[in-house]
């Protein structure tokens, strides 16, 4: 290929140093970047992802031993059910919600959400932000029967 060549092909991702992207960093937030890393409400939200698709994978992975464990037999969703809820009962959502609470405490603040001077709530892509609910067992089976349903609509 001359270099003419590469002069009419267009840029691409894989063909260009500054690929496209929708965002703009300027020299300042990439300095801050590069200084302390990830933003703390970033890193927060990430370890409570990680802890909800822990919780929800272990349900999801009871689910399924249940049901292959009980068949066809006519009570088998009552059974699962009832195994799944015992399950999550047994799991600890202090932290997860420790998350939740600092998390709708500062993440405002420390992503510089502009402010809906007319309604006084806080804005997300123009939209109102809505803090995050707190998590419970009965949430997390609500969870893990979405991701089974989606799962099996597949």
């Amino acid at each position: 290929m001359s270099d003419s060549d590469d002069a009419r092909a267009p840029k691409s991702a894989f063909n260009s140093a500054d690929p496209p992207r929708n965002f703009t960093l300027s020299v300042n937030d990439r300095i801050r970047a590069i200084a302390i890393g990830a933003p703390a409400y970033a890193t927060r939200k990430k370890h409570l992802e990680d802890l909800e698709e822990r919780h929800v994978r272990m349900l999801v992975t009871l689910h399924d031993a249940l049901v292959a464990k009980h068949g066809q037999r006519p009570d088998r969703e009552e059974l699962v059910t009832r195994a799944l809820h015992d399950r999550a009962a047994t799991i600890d959502v202090k932290r997860m919600n420790q998350l939740v609470e600092a998390h709708n405490r500062y993440y405002p603040i420390e992503a510089n959400l502009p402010c809906d001077l007319r309604t006084g709530h806080y804005l997300v892509y123009g939209r109102r932000w809505v803090p995050e609910e707190p998590w419970s067992a009965a949430r997390l089976v609500e969870r893990a029967r979405a991701v089974i349903a989606d799962r099996d609509d597949r």
